[in-house]
């Protein structure tokens, strides 16, 4: 039986999973001791279509019953699941095609399954329909997989290259599963929220597969519920008295701003006293804004040390360090002078050092790139002969950071890293400096250096700023002067219409995509009139 089917038939009668198409309507209630019949049941419609176990069958991993009962029982058969992100309204239908068929030509595969998201999409790919989200199939015993088999294909950000497939085994999965768990010591009167997409290894394994390994209620949501009510998502914890969730840092800030608008009284309205433990990762947290946060949900009963700011990746299933409960963000200063914030210790098995720029080992307060050896790091990317290790052991991750008294702190990817005048920064410091400008969209700034030359491509709120440009230009200077000790001319702020700053499917900037745009001129300046 699969594992984590196993943990929900053993869980207590009346705990389930509930999904919701909203925050104002009642949700879908699937209890967890209906499982193992719904997964049957999946798993003789994909085998009804000729799915056995070791195909391939790309699978666009929507938020619905369809979709998770499908996966779980893609995992039943022994078939493997390349989970990847589904069509998007913001993304054009040719530019997916064409993703879809690099996944099929990269991992020798032809079926996909036919979400109500691809329909009409002309993919070239064999369509294996969906089941009926209510087919059930009871009295059947469910196999046992093997630790070492592979249950699914998960994908990096893509965030510097096309995403490299990661194959993750049974064995690591329960491994990480079980040190997440084991971490925050949830138990079954836990009842976790949810609304991060499942494509993604954070969505999926911290938001979702988490809690079905210990079988407490999960109450999950489509992102564009979380993206249209994020207010609605925050009454929603309150009014059921939940308990966790898992967020990226991009969450915080997109709130704030909404936060900061709404009417005191309601926040003050709202009981967050419930709420133990959010983690807190995906991507650099914004300390400002967190610990603006944090003072703007006091009255609700937020404590501060409700976050838990963690590092992962998919390369190691998900998790690899994460500070204790109860803890309020620590923050010092990095070697770069700029703020840090702790991401904890390595959780067990996990083995982790630093490696300066010369190749020497870091001492304490260093900064370096981190490696990592043991816990649940893959062997080596998905139909790729290269181990991902070096020779003792380790997998470079390319991430840069500092440990302090034992505590990781992560500054940003070596591929980000912006020297100037011998001073080691990050494109991070000088977008979250860009920010705190009022009129700037929060997480709309992306800080390029084509030709070694640092350019901060800028999205603003509304187009009545650029009636004075420079003005509004020099405001940008000498915030990210005062917060970098960097002075920039007008020259290297450059404004932006709308929807030009290009994220991977797990929200990260793709700083190299932008500035291939910027160098061959096909940023569209904002316009001065009307809206950005």
């Amino acid at each position: 039986m699969l594992p984590l089917i196993q943990a929900l038939e053993a869980s207590a009668p009346g705990h389930a999973l509930h999904l919701y198409s909203s925050y104002a309507r009642p949700p879908r209630t699937i209890p967890y001791s209906e499982f193992p019949a719904r997964v049957a049941g999946h798993a003789a419609h994909y085998r009804a279509q000729g799915v056995v176990a070791g195909d391939r069958v790309i699978f666009p991993f929507e938020t619905s019953l369809e979709a998770i009962f499908g996966f779980l029982a893609l995992m039943e058969i022994g078939a493997l699941p390349l989970s990847v992100k589904p069509l998007a309204m913001s993304t054009h239908k040719a530019a997916y095609c064409d993703f879809l068929q690099e996944i099929a030509r990269r991992y020798r595969t032809h079926k996909i399954i036919a979400t109500p998201g691809i329909a009409g999409l002309e993919s070239g790919l064999d369509l294996l329909p969906p089941g009926d989200a209510d087919a059930i199939l009871p009295g059947v015993r469910l196999r046992t997989p093997a630790p070492e088999s592979l249950a699914f294909v998960q994908f990096s950000s893509g965030s510097t290259s096309f995403p490299k497939g990661v194959p993750i085994t049974h064995g690591k999965l329960v491994a990480n599963l079980q040190a997440i768990t084991g971490h925050d010591g949830r138990t079954l009167a836990d009842r976790v929220t949810s609304w991060l997409p499942l494509y993604h290894d954070m969505g999926l394994i911290g938001g979702m597969l988490s809690c079905f390994s210990v079988g407490h209620d999960l109450h999950l949501a489509d992102p564009r519920t979380f993206l249209m009510d994020a207010i609605g998502w925050f009454e929603h914890m309150s009014e059921l008295q939940l308990t966790g969730s898992v967020i990226p840092n991009f969450a915080i800030d997109y709130a704030l701003k909404q936060l900061e608008e709404a009417d005191p009284t309601a926040i003050a309205a709202l009981d967050l006293r419930s709420v133990r433990s959010i983690y807190l990762g995906s991507e650099p947290i914004n300390i400002p804004n967190l610990q603006a946060f944090l003072d703007l949900m006091a009255p609700a009963g937020l404590h501060r040390g409700v976050f838990l700011p963690c590092y992962g990746m998919a390369e190691t299933v998900l998790m690899v360090t994460c500070v204790e409960r109860d803890t309020p963000p620590h923050i010092v200063e990095g070697p770069s002078g700029q703020q840090a914030i702790s991401v904890g210790a390595p959780l067990p098995g996990f083995e982790m050092r630093l490696r300066a720029e010369n190749g020497t080992l870091c001492r304490e307060g260093e900064l370096g790139q981190i490696e990592l050896r043991g816990g649940s790091v893959a062997d080596s990317y998905f139909e790729d002969s290269r181990t991902l290790r070096d020779d003792a052991g380790f997998y470079i991750t390319g991430d840069l950071g500092f440990v302090q008294d034992g505590q990781l702190f992560v500054t940003g990817r070596l591929s980000d890293r912006i020297k100037i005048n011998g001073q080691s920064l990050f494109a991070g410091d000088f977008e979250q400096a860009a920010e705190r400008v009022a009129f700037v969209r929060q997480g709309r700034v992306a800080a390029i250096q084509p030709g070694g030359r640092l350019v901060l491509i800028i999205e603003v709120f509304d187009a009545s700023v650029l009636t004075h440009a420079e003005e509004s230009r020099g405001t940008v200077a000498r915030t990210v002067l005062e917060r970098t000790g960097i002075s920039l001319a007008p020259s290297q702020i450059v404004f932006v219409k709308r929807g030009q700053i290009q994220r991977t499917s797990s929200g990260k900037l793709q700083r190299r995509n932008m500035t291939l745009a910027y160098e061959q001129g096909m940023l569209l300046p904002a316009a001065a009139r009307g809206t950005a």
